[in-house]
């Protein structure tokens, strides 16, 4: 029997994929595609129908655990071989994928078990491709990009700049850099602390006055192709692409470094990548499903096959690997402290949909078209609604 599966569609997913198939032709799984727009909004529930095998996105782990469409991997996987994956995995992408279910059996292990709080929980996939905002530009043309959000402004009058506002980037870009004053999920009521929030924006709307307009309103994929281009120099924050290191006939070669700083030493970033989780409507095999994964996650493969393919895996035998960093310009060391920090993003019922709402919400902001004010205060009283108690209880959306 052949396992179904769907990735998503740019070839730091795929690639590695097609690689493993032609390296393990006995593992037989059939894997689609959807763009990146779809990957990141598009219900798990719906995926979960059609597929075994999905590539996921953590901030819609509580709806996809809310509607039952994912089995837990404590099912699946013996309890010592997933101790290992997690063991193996960077900053927090294993924990990206822990949390507790409202409803059916509980088991415990170290994770996130709702919006703000760490505890026990189960596993609902396994990262497989590891990522987080960084700044990004030619290294041709610079010599290294501000490492503090208060120096962009200026850097960006001096050289061709975009932001990445498109999507749901908008609202991560703010995130990213209210990120340093709360290191974790919020513990509180607020997702933005608001007078930092506000900082944020006054920057944000001073890089966009003086930054390439149209391309900052694209998506990390082609923020990246107007760099490689020559388009544009600079980006001070977007999800690092490893494969655009090196260059081709058509593109110059790109260089990352730490996500800027704003009012802390650390980098403010939130954390990307992806997961493979499995469908629960459609139940494959355990055997099978063992396999594929066993076989993937094998540390050969994460360290040679996936990155050759131009992967960027989850695995720190990957990320610690010199000759690794070597092939794809340096991109691993440049940007493991953002992706050690990285902000884990909010998995409650009904987040994507907030996300793509305060995304359209602080992209008019920036833009000189609403109220910063206002658009704080919306997104805090949207957030505490969001994570209520009684809310969470009920399984509401």
């Amino acid at each position: 029997m052949t396992l179904r599966g769907l990735t998503w569609d740019h070839p730091r997913a795929y690639r590695p994929l097609q690689a493993f198939a032609a390296h393990r032709p006995d593992i037989a799984v059939s894997w689609d595609r959807q763009s990146l727009a779809d990957f990141e909004a598009r219900p798990i529930a719906t995926l979960a129908q059609r597929y075994d095998l999905m590539i996921i996105d953590h901030p819609g782990l509580g709806a996809a655990i809310a509607t039952n469409a994912l089995q837990p991997l404590d099912q699946l996987i013996p309890a010592d071989l997933l101790a290992a994956w997690q063991a193996a995995s960077v900053g927090s992408t294993w924990a990206s994928y822990t949390m507790i279910a409202t409803t059916g059996p509980a088991t415990t292990g170290p994770g996130i078990t709702g919006p703000g709080t760490m505890g026990a929980g189960q596993q609902w996939a396994v990262p497989v491709d590891a990522a987080t905002q960084v700044s990004v530009f030619r290294p041709d043309l610079l010599a290294a990009p501000p490492r503090d959000w208060a120096g962009v402004p200026t850097f960006a009058r001096q050289h061709r700049t975009a932001l990445c506002l498109g999507g749901p980037h908008a609202l991560l870009t703010l995130l990213a850099m209210c990120a340093p004053a709360q290191p974790g999920p919020p513990s509180g009521p607020d997702l933005l602390p608001p007078l930092a929030a506000a900082a944020a924006l006054d920057i944000l709307r001073a890089v966009w006055a003086v930054a390439d307009q149209e391309w900052s309103l694209a998506d990390p994929i082609a923020v990246h192709g107007a760099l490689a281009a020559g388009t544009v120099a600079y980006c001070p924050l977007a999800y690092g692409y490893a494969s655009y290191a090196q260059p081709t006939a058509a593109h110059h070669a790109l260089a990352w470094a730490d996500a800027p700083t704003f009012g802390a030493a650390r980098p403010g970033s939130v954390l990307g990548g992806t997961g493979l989780a499995v469908s629960a409507p459609r139940r494959p095999d355990r055997a099978e499903v063992r396999g594929f994964l066993t076989a993937f996650l094998a540390p050969d493969v994460q360290a040679g096959l996936v990155p050759a393919a131009g992967g960027q895996p989850a695995m720190a035998v990957a990320w610690d690997s010199a000759a690794v960093d070597r092939a794809w310009g340096g991109y691993y060391s440049a940007v493991r402290r953002s992706l050690d920090a990285a902000w884990v993003r909010p998995r409650a019922d009904g987040w994507i949909a907030l996300q793509d709402r305060a995304s359209a919400l602080v992209r008019a902001v920036i833009t000189g078209q609403a109220s910063a004010h206002e658009t704080i205060t919306w997104l805090n009283a949207s957030y505490r609604e969001l994570t209520r108690p009684e809310r969470a209880e009920a399984g509401t959306t």
